[in-house]
């Protein structure tokens, strides 16, 4: 048995006050992502309580709370307290997190500044945050591994577990440990993750009136032989670069129509630096899958109304499938700008809830009550 007075001071900060023994552990998750992948990966959880002996006492949801404070912060709110008595409590949220050092900060060298907090330790409690995006588009795999060592630090079997692991740096500083994603394959998962947390595919339903606009003035292409033959005069690259213009100019039509873009002036500039990033590839992922399941009817619409003897005569040339792949392709293209302009009369509020900036302010709203929203 380790002799007591051995024990570095740093982890004797981790032991309980009043001799408190940790028993348990409870997830406290937000609404969204975090509890769809914590409720997921329940059973795998419990295996990982049980590994470490304690006792998983199930998962709570936050749904009008934002978890970004400091996991004695995120006690106080929730609990209404800045105990969690005997249990390690570890707070999964959907909102990215920077590490800016300061002067008066702990430096690792440029790496460190705006880096990625993957997770924030309390060092005198049993309470952590964990930042859902840091891990990417697909985070369970990592998130596990990292609900592990957040245990393992917390229970205080081992001062650091998370040093040493490739791309990781921890930053002790406070009352609290900073575990960062450092590099810039680090910073483009979280950017991915935060896609991932927009969860893009669910922005497409909501745009009823960019999806009608889009597909009438693609069918419009469809019916019109002078839109066949403008198609097959134009050579494959420049309907790509016709594709790339729509695309362009229908994601920036649907940013600033909807005020989607977050302003400096609101939020810190590398929080909205990292909020438009993301902004920008949910809106382009978006418009794509679009694009692609326009393309694809249009294509079949072409080649059941249109017959091929009919298409050669008025394209003066035999016509081959080619040609319908021409003709899908510009009509596509101009059905995306029109959906572009269709974008303007759906939900603003449907549309807004796919950026970070809005559900943060809005969560943030109703945490602090009515009188304080406006």
């Amino acid at each position: 048995m380790r002799d007591p007075t051995a024990v570095p001071e740093r982890e004797r900060t981790r032991e309980r006050e009043g001799g408190t023994t940790i028993a348990g552990l409870r997830i406290v998750a937000e609404h969204g992502l975090p509890e769809d992948l914590v409720g997921r990966a329940e059973d795998r959880i419990r295996q990982i309580a049980d590994a470490y002996d304690l006792e998983f006492r199930g998962v709570t949801v936050t749904r009008e709370v934002t978890l970004q404070a400091t996991p004695r912060g995120d006690l106080e709110t929730v609990w209404g307290a800045a105990d969690a008595g005997d249990e390690v409590i570890v707070f999964v949220t959907e909102m990215p997190r920077l590490y800016a050092s300061g002067p008066e900060a702990p430096l690792l060298g440029k790496r460190s500044r705006n880096s990625v907090v993957m997770a924030e330790l309390d060092t005198g409690g049993s309470a952590a945050v964990v930042s859902l995006p840091a891990f990417g588009a697909l985070p369970r795999r990592r998130f596990l591994s990292a609900l592990e060592a957040v245990i393992e630090s917390l229970k205080g079997g081992t001062p650091d577990p998370f040093t040493g692991r490739r791309g990781l740096a921890v930053v002790h500083e406070d009352e609290s440990d900073h575990v960062l994603a450092v590099g810039i394959r680090n910073r483009l998962r979280l950017v991915f993750g935060m896609v991932r947390g927009n969860r893009p595919w669910r922005l497409i339903p909501t745009l009823t009136g960019m999806t009608a606009a889009a597909a009438a003035a693609a069918s419009f292409g469809v019916f019109f032989s002078t839109i066949w033959s403008m198609a097959n005069a134009l050579s494959s690259w420049r309907l790509a670069a016709i594709s790339v213009l729509a695309l362009v100019l229908a994601s920036v039509w649907l940013i600033v129509n909807n005020r989607l873009w977050e302003r400096t002036s609101v939020t810190s500039t590398p929080r909205a630096r990292l909020y438009n990033t993301a902004t920008v590839c949910t809106v382009a992922f978006s418009w794509i899958v679009l694009y692609a399941f326009l393309f694809g009817a249009t294509l079949v619409a072409a080649m059941i109304v249109i017959d091929e003897s009919f298409l050669s005569s008025q394209l003066g040339f035999p016509s081959e499938f080619r040609s319908y792949v021409h003709l899908a392709w510009l009509a596509t293209s101009m059905g995306v700008f029109a959906g572009a302009l269709g974008s303007s009369v759906d939900s603003h509020d449907d549309v807004l809830r796919a950026t970070y900036g809005y559900r943060e302010r809005l969560r943030r709203q109703k945490s602090e009550g009515p009188e304080n929203s406006e």
